[in-house]
């Protein structure tokens, strides 16, 4: 997709600064860090949405084990607490993984946006009752792939 800014900076119409490429992925630098060490990493092909990509594109196991090897680059590269990983595709649409380093003596916007999320699911009435969490649960199970 030549609009899409991902697809031009694995063809190298757009400027990044690459962390990791394999055949089948690339990871780089998020433009506008959470904090220091803050990737992406995307599939080479344009998919919008993780959830649209199909087991015979054999994309998932590929992008999967480059967000497990960039998770773990950054993890040594930084003195980490932990690696937070969350897979988008809203702003820019092209599937990718955030790899947000957690480092030691150093905050950052997503700790503090997920401890506020934390703090009112812990303290908010249960936003479902247990027959419909036991619904719920068998509605997932029951889906189709």
């Amino acid at each position: 997709m030549n609009e899409c800014i991902f697809c031009q900076i694995v063809a190298g119409k757009a400027p990044g600064r690459k962390v990791y490429e394999d055949e089948h992925t690339l990871a780089f630098l998020d433009l506008y860090p959470i904090s220091r060490g803050h990737c992406l990493v995307i599939p080479k092909k344009h998919v919008r949405w993780f959830t649209d990509i199909e087991p015979s594109d054999n994309i998932a196991g590929p992008f999967l084990r480059a967000c497990y090897i960039v998770a773990r680059k950054v993890k040594h590269a930084f003195d980490c607490e932990y690696v937070t990983m969350l897979i988008r595709g809203t702003r820019v649409p092209h599937v990718h993984m955030l790899i947000i380093p957690t480092i030691k003596g150093e905050e950052n916007l997503l700790d503090r946006t997920l401890n506020l999320h934390h703090f009112c699911q812990t303290h908010l009435k249960p936003q479902f009752s247990e027959t419909e969490l036991d619904a719920i649960a068998e509605k997932i199970r029951t889906a189709a792939p």
